[in-house]
């Protein structure tokens, strides 16, 4: 059995618990659990990182450690008329996230928005355009995972965090992880051969 935790960070940071064996077994997803970590609303920078690392530990208490955690990557340049806030909180649950499983020892790799993407819907997908005229890749994300049997959160404002979070679960064994620690590249290397030995056998 092999755990893989997905984090999608953000003020409602989406997370997911996915057993790649477990999908190879069922032969589809429905195995998958996920959620959100909703914040209320007027929370703050400090409470929102504050929360985000208890239930991190009460996610890991719940479902055991995870042998590799994913998260997507947070971009450090200004994206468009992106406010201070849409940038900060990303950052502020991704930093939450790395420190809650650094201390207990669980490795991790983060993956772009358009490396996952690739994996995920393949290279030639385009995802519908919202109102706006704008790709709309959250709801990309919900119709994919509904598609393969997973069951997202009812509230529809808060599915799509979820189901970016299964993306990035999924997509733990893709070539271009960013290993940002030296100490978790042998991890990362174990899983992989050990994926690679069962698909083998």
């Amino acid at each position: 059995m092999t755990t893989i935790f997905g984090f999608d960070p953000s003020k409602s940071t989406g997370w997911c618990v996915y057993d790649p064996d477990q999908q190879k077994v069922d032969r589809n997803f429905s195995h998958i659990k996920c959620g959100v970590f909703q914040m209320p609303d007027k929370s703050d920078h400090y409470y929102t990182g504050d929360q985000i690392g208890l239930k991190v530990a009460a996610l890991i208490r719940e479902h055991g450690r995870p042998d590799w955690v994913v998260l997507e990557e947070q971009s450090l340049a200004k994206i468009g008329n992106t406010s201070a806030d849409a940038m900060l909180y990303p950052w502020i649950a991704t930093t939450a996230i790395v420190s809650t499983i650094a201390n207990f020892g669980i490795p991790y790799g983060t993956l772009p928005p358009a490396t996952w993407r690739k994996s995920f819907y393949g290279q030639t997908f385009k995802p519908p355009l919202d109102n706006k005229g704008k790709k709309d890749w959250k709801s990309a994300a919900v119709s994919e995972c509904e598609r393969i049997g997973i069951k997202l959160p009812t509230q529809k404002a808060l599915a799509h965090n979820a189901a970016e979070a299964c993306a990035l679960a999924i997509c733990w064994g893709v070539r271009d992880m960013k290993v940002h620690a030296g100490r978790y590249q042998q991890p990362l290397m174990d899983l992989r051969m050990q994926r690679n030995e069962r698909a083998v056998a």
